[in-house]
């Protein structure tokens, strides 16, 4: 069963690969599940050598690795799998390229987009509030709820999380919650991370 509790998705941006493992393991620590790394930034040597440290992190502490949008990168470094929005690939093709053991989640902001999540394992439904990553339309909480219960697959919330956020999300029907800032920009992302993971087992079902 994929842990999808706690999802960390995370970007190296100013930090050297050296303080950007140690934020990611001190999350881990914390009790993040899975990680998605988003490179939107990195070529793809770049992005490849960086993933390579990511993914022998992740294999130490038996998480996932799923690289977000770049099914190539996710197929060259033998990654758990692949997070794609809706403008890439749809999730079906990328099924027939990945295999049937790959994770694929897809993001999904509307009810009707449920209408197309073949091939997917899980979704990312959000921004549930603004935030530097998410400048599109926020997702009410009540669409958010709609989709939760007529969604077959399991769906995480994202955008603008934090544990206040976490207590708004009470009574949806949730497998967890992905994060971004709230852990990659804490002084303490242990904390941090234990904090929320402990928001998310009191308010969440974890459907």
């Amino acid at each position: 069963m994929l842990d999808l509790s706690l999802y960390l998705v995370a970007s190296r941006g100013n930090l050297s690969d050296e303080s950007f493992l140690n934020v990611l393991e001190s999350a881990i620590n914390g009790g993040v599940s899975i990680i998605q790394l988003r490179e939107k930034n990195l070529n793809a040597r770049d992005f490849f050598t960086l993933g390579l440290k990511v993914k022998t992190l992740c294999q130490q502490y038996q998480i996932p690795l799923i690289i977000n949008d770049r099914i190539d990168l996710a197929l060259a470094l033998d990654a758990d799998g692949v997070h794609l929005g809706q403008e890439d690939l749809p999730s079906q093709i990328a099924r027939k390229i990945l295999g049937k053991d790959k994770i694929i989640g897809l993001s999904l902001k509307s009810l009707k987009q449920l209408e197309s999540i073949e091939g997917a394992d899980y979704l990312g439904c959000g921004a549930i509030k603004k935030t530097p990553t998410k400048k599109s339309s926020v997702l009410s909480l009540e669409n958010l709820r709609v989709i939760c219960e007529n969604s077959p697959l399991s769906v995480v919330a994202i955008g603008g999380i934090d544990e206040e956020v976490v207590k708004e999300l009470k009574g949806i029907k949730l497998s967890g919650v992905a994060v971004v800032r709230a852990i990659m920009e804490a002084q303490n992302p242990t904390l941090a991370a234990k904090k929320l993971k402990k928001a998310v087992c009191e308010n969440l079902s974890l459907k």
